[in-house]
C-alpha cells in the first residue's frame, strides 16, 4: 500500500483505540501518530509529526525499542513483550512492528503497535500475591476457617482440617456441609440454617468425624465466588480466648495499600480520644478528579499514586499525627493537642501545597489538587461517625467553592446537609409514587409568533412543602445519583406525551428534552433511549436533546461518540445557554449539532448593553451558516420579541409568550389555537 493511501486509512483505523499506534521514517521519526499518543503526550497530533519516542516519551523508552525499530527496518516483522525499567516502575509493553514496503521494494517507513500491559501484569502478580497471603493467614490463624458453596465445601485451611477430625485438606474439599458437622441438637448442618455472622457462645457445633467430640463456635460471612452466593465460616473450639481475635481485628484496622489506617480504625482511634475528651482537629481530604487518572492511566497507576500521597503525609506531619486511608482517594488526618487555634488551617495548607506537587505518572508529570473539609473537638460532634460526617459534609463545600481548598465546618453547612438528605429521601418517594410532573413552555415561530414546539421541564409538587424549585432538587438527584432515574421518568413521561399531541396533530414542531452532564456521561443512556423509542413507537425527528456548553466540552471523545449515537437514532441536538460556558466555536464545527439557544443574559441585558445586539446577530448568523436553527429564550417584552424576529432569529421562548405549565394547560391551548387556526 502507497504511504499516502495509508495515511488516509491511519487515522480512520487507529485514532479510537486506547492503544499506541505509530508509523516511523528510517530516523525514527513520526510520520504518524494516532490519539492515543496526543492522551499521553498532552499536545495535538499535528505537533507530534516529526517528532520521536524522546521528545514525547522520554529517552529511557526510546532506547528500550530503538534495537527493534532497527530489525523492522531491515525487513523483520516483530512481535515482541518489553520491560522498560526506570528507577521508578516497570512498564511492560507488547509491541508489534512491521516493515511498510514501498513499490519499489524499499522500506522507509514502518508501522508500530504498542500495548501497555503493566496493569494485566500488576493484577496478575497481585492475584498470586494476595492468594499466597491469604493461605499464609489462613495457617496463621487458631480458628479453623473454610468456604462452602451450594453446601460443599470448596476451600479450607489446615486447622479447620483438624477441628472438623478430617485426615487431609483433600479429604474435606468437596464434603458436603453436613457430612461434616452437626448443630447443637447431634443433626446434620446445613448451609441455610446457618444465620449470617452468627457468633453465640451458647450454640455450639459439633464434628461429625471427630472422637472427642468437642463443642465448636461458628461464625459466618456471605461472600461471593466467581458471582456465586457463598458462606465463608470460622470454626472456633468454645475454650479458645481471645487472643488471636484481638490479633486479627488489629489487621483489619490497616488499609493494605498505604499501610495507614481503614475507615474502621481510624473510626476507632477518633473515638477513644473523643472519650478522654482530647483536643483535635480532624481533616477530611479528597483529591480532586482522581477518578481521571483510573480511567485513563490504569488503576495500578491510581494506586501508586495513592501510595505516594499517604507517604507524603507522613513525611509532612508530626509522628503523633493519626492518618486514615478512608475509601478511594479520601483520606483523614487527627491532631491533638493542636499548639494555637490556627494550627488547623496551617496544616491544611501544607497539606494542599503537597498535593499540588507534580506526581511522576509514568511518561509525564501530573498535578493534582485537594479538597479539605476540617472539624474539631471539642464542638464540632459526640462521637466519630458524627465528626466523620461533619467533615465530609464541609470538604463538598470546599469542592462547591472551586476545589483545591480548605472549609471549616459550620453549622450553618449541617442545617444545608440535613436539609439536602431531606430532599433526597423526599425525592426518592416522589420517584416511587409518581410523584413528578412534567410540565411544558412553549416555543414559538420568530415570523409569526405561533406556537412551534416547547421545552419539557419537570416539576415537583411536595404535598407539604407545595412546589420546590428544581435549583433545590435538581443538584441533590445529581449527588444522590438518582439523576437517571429522574431523567428516565421525563423522557418515557415526555415521549408518550409528545406521541399521542402528534397524532392527534395539535404540535407542530420539536419538543426539547435537557440531559444532565452525568446522565450523559453514562453510555446506558443510548440502549435506554433505543428501547424507549422502539416501545412508545415515537418519531425521534419531533425530539431535540438539550445539554449545555460545558457537558459536551468534558471528554471530547465521548462526547462525539455519544452524539453521534443519539444522531444515529434520529433525535436533533441542541446546545443550551451557548455563550456561557467554554465558547469555544470548535466543537460547533466538530459535533453533529442542529440548534443553538442564545442564553437569557444575551438578551435581558440589551436595554443596558446596546452591544448586546451585536453579539445576538452574530450568533444567529453564526448559526445558520452551520445550518443549525437559533432559538433564544428568556424574552419578556415585546421589544425584545421584535428585535429578535428582525434579526431572523428561527424561535423564541419566554414569559412574554408563554409560561411553563402543566400537560393539560398546554394541550388545551394548543387545541385552541388548532381551532382558530382551521376555522
Amino acid at each position: 500500500m502507497q504511504i499516502e493511501q495509508l495515511d488516509y486509512w491511519f487515522p480512520l483505523l487507529t485514532n479510537n483505540s486506547p492503544f499506541l499506534f505509530a508509523i516511523l521514517d528510517d530516523q525514527h521519526r513520526y510520520h504518524s501518530v494516532n490519539n492515543r499518543y496526543s492522551d499521553i503526550s498532552g499536545k495535538p497530533q499535528h505537533q507530534l509529526i516529526g517528532s520521536n519516542d524522546i521528545d514525547t516519551l522520554g529517552n529511557h523508552y526510546y532506547q528500550c525499542l530503538k534495537p527493534y525499530y532497527e530489525r523492522a527496518f531491515k525487513g523483520e516483522v516483530i512481535e515482541a513483550e518489553i520491560i522498560i525499567n526506570d528507577t521508578s516502575h516497570h512498564t511492560h509493553l507488547h509491541v508489534s512492528l512491521a516493515p511498510l514496503i514501498n513499490n519499489h521494494g524499499q522500506i522507509e517507513h514502518i508501522i508500530l503497535h504498542s500495548v501497555d500491559t503493566s496493569e494485566r501484569h500488576v493484577l496478575s502478580n497481585s492475584l498470586q500475591e494476595s492468594e499466597h497471603q491469604l493461605n499464609q493467614l489462613q495457617n496463621l490463624v487458631t480458628d479453623g476457617i473454610f468456604v462452602i458453596e451450594k453446601n460443599i465445601i470448596m476451600n479450607a485451611n489446615q486447622r479447620a482440617v483438624e477441628l472438623l477430625g478430617m485426615t487431609s485438606k483433600s479429604a474435606l474439599l468437596g464434603q458436603t456441609l453436613d457430612h461434616v458437622l452437626l448443630d447443637n441438637n447431634k443433626q446434620p448442618c446445613h448451609s441455610k440454617t446457618l444465620t449470617q455472622s452468627s457468633h453465640n457462645s451458647n450454640q455450639h457445633y459439633y464434628s461429625s468425624n471427630h472422637n472427642a467430640n468437642s463443642p465448636l463456635i461458628l461464625t459466618t460471612t456471605a461472600i461471593t465466588m466467581m458471582g456465586e452466593a457463598a458462606l465463608l465460616i470460622k470454626l472456633t473450639p468454645a475454650t479458645n480466648n481471645d487472643d488471636q481475635q484481638h490479633k486479627i481485628e488489629q489487621l483489619t484496622q490497616l488499609d493494605p495499600l498505604t499501610g495507614l489506617y481503614n475507615r474502621h480504625g481510624f473510626s476507632r482511634q477518633l473515638d477513644q480520644l473523643m472519650l478522654t475528651n482530647t483536643p483535635l482537629f480532624m481533616l477530611y481530604i479528597d483529591i480532586d478528579n482522581f477518578k481521571n487518572i483510573n480511567d485513563s492511566l490504569g488503576h495500578h497507576i491510581g494506586d501508586k499514586v495513592l501510595q505516594e500521597i499517604a507517604q507524603r503525609l507522613q513525611q509532612l506531619l508530626p509522628k503523633n499525627a493519626i492518618i486514615g486511608h478512608l475509601s478511594g482517594d479520601e483520606f483523614a488526618v487527627l491532631l491533638t493537642h493542636p499548639e494555637h487555634e490556627n494550627s488547623g488551617e496551617i496544616i491544611a495548607e501544607q497539606i494542599i501545597a503537597l498535593v499540588n506537587q507534580p506526581f511522576d505518572l509514568r511518561y509525564f508529570s501530573k498535578h493534582l489538587a485537594c479538597s479539605i473539609g476540617m472539624v474539631k473537638s471539642p464542638g464540632n460532634g459526640h462521637d466519630a461517625r458524627m465528626m466523620l460526617q461533619h467533615a465530609d459534609t464541609a470538604m463538598y463545600e470546599a469542592k462547591n467553592r472551586g476545589r483545591n481548598r480548605l472549609v471549616i465546618f459550620s453549622e450553618a453547612m449541617s442545617k444545608a446537609a440535613r436539609m439536602r438528605l431531606w430532599l433526597e429521601i423526599e425525592l426518592q418517594k416522589a420517584l416511587q409514587n409518581n410523584g413528578l410532573e412534567v410540565w411544558y413552555q412553549p416555543k414559538v415561530n420568530a415570523k409569526n409568533f405561533e406556537i412551534d414546539g416547547a421545552e419539557a421541564l419537570v416539576r415537583w409538587k411536595h404535598p407539604v412543602e407545595g412546589y420546590i424549585s428544581p435549583a433545590q432538587f435538581i443538584p441533590v438527584a445529581e449527588r444522590s445519583g438518582l439523576i437517571e432515574q429522574l431523567g428516565h421518568v421525563v423522557m418515557r413521561e415526555v415521549f408518550t406525551t409528545v406521541n399521542q399531541w402528534k397524532k392527534q396533530q395539535l404540535l407542530k414542531g420539536r419538543v426539547a428534552i435537557n440531559l444532565s452532564s452525568l446522565q450523559f456521561e453514562n453510555p446506558t443512556l443510548i440502549n435506554f433511549v433505543d428501547k424507549l423509542r422502539q416501545s412508545t413507537g415515537i418519531n425521534a425527528d419531533d425530539f431535540t436533546f438539550e445539554l449545555t456548553e460545558s457537558t459536551v466540552m468534558s471528554d471530547g471523545e465521548h462526547t462525539i461518540q455519544m452524539l453521534n449515537a443519539i444522531k444515529k437514532q434520529g433525535f436533533a441536538l441542541s446546545i443550551d445557554d451557548f455563550g456561557t460556558g467554554y465558547s469555544s466555536l470548535s466543537y460547533l464545527a466538530r459535533f453533529p449539532l442542529d440548534e443553538l439557544k442564545i442564553d437569557r443574559a444575551f438578551i435581558k441585558d440589551i436595554d443596558t448593553i446596546p452591544k448586546q445586539i451585536i453579539l445576538i446577530e452574530n450568533i444567529i448568523n453564526l448559526g445558520k451558516s452551520l445550518n443549525m436553527s437559533v432559538v433564544a429564550e428568556g424574552i419578556e417584552n415585546h421589544q425584545q420579541a421584535t428585535l429578535l424576529s428582525n434579526l431572523n432569529c428561527d424561535y423564541i421562548q419566554g414569559f412574554h409568550f408563554h409560561r411553563p405549565m402543566p400537560k393539560h394547560e398546554l394541550e388545551a391551548l394548543l387545541l385552541k389555537e388548532k381551532i382558530y387556526l382551521t376555522g
